[in-house]
This record gives C-alpha cells, structure tokens and sequence, in this order.
C-alpha cells in the first residue's frame, strides 16, 4: 500500500514496506526508548486515533510506530 507522508513539505507518496525500513532503521541508533510493553500500549493508542491517517499522526507529521518508541516523547493530543 502506498501512504501519502503528511511530514513532508513535498507530500511523498511511501510504500508500507519502505516506512517499516526507514522506522527500524531509525529506532536501531535511539537510544532513549521506552520498554517494549510501553511502546505496544502506545501504539495500540494511536491505532485507534482518529488523528491518526495511515502511518502518520496529522498533529505531529511522525510516524506513530517511530514516535511512540521515544522516552521523550509524547502524544501532540495527550492521549498517552
């Protein structure tokens, strides 16, 4: 499936694959990540938002999977 990424100023369109590269390979050089059964949780939150639009949140830009991993991150809506 190809995602239209709201983060971008040039509106890319992304394959479902190509996010889940970019995502792993992002979070594999973080450091600062919450457990495993934190970052589930999260996501299961923003799976149900209706902020959320494919794999990106339309508050942040982010992609979800990648923003609920972060310590120091938090919801742009305060839902986690």
């Amino acid at each position: 499936m190809t995602n239209l990424c709201f983060g971008c100023d040039t509106k890319q369109h992304v394959e479902d694959e190509a996010i889940e590269e970019m995502i792993a390979f992002q979070l594999a050089m973080e450091v600062n990540k919450v457990n495993e059964k934190e970052w589930y949780k999260r996501q299961a939150i923003c799976e149900n938002c209706p902020a959320r639009q494919g794999p990106t949140c339309s508050k942040c830009g982010c992609f979800y999977k990648f923003r609920t991993a972060l310590e120091g991150k938090s919801c742009p809506i305060n839902l986690w």
